[in-house]
């Protein structure tokens, strides 16, 4: 196998992985699962940070 097509098969295999994680993180009607897959997406993708869990609360402002 020559080197351009291990490096197209890996492109393609981590595109599809961090596609899958995405749509996970937007989707997952659980917090823990979509909590998960944005820590697993901060570690596959540079300079993406981990959100705060506050993200998923009802609360969106300050507690008064």
């Amino acid at each position: 196998m020559t080197v351009g097509l291990l490096s197209t098969v890996a492109a393609v295999f981590y595109g599809g992985t961090v596609s899958i994680l995405a749509l996970t993180a937007t989707f997952a009607r659980r917090r823990t699962l979509r909590h998960e897959a944005r820590s697993t997406l901060a570690v596959l993708v540079p300079g993406r940070t981990v959100e705060s869990q506050n993200v998923d609360n009802a609360t969106v402002g300050p507690s008064s």
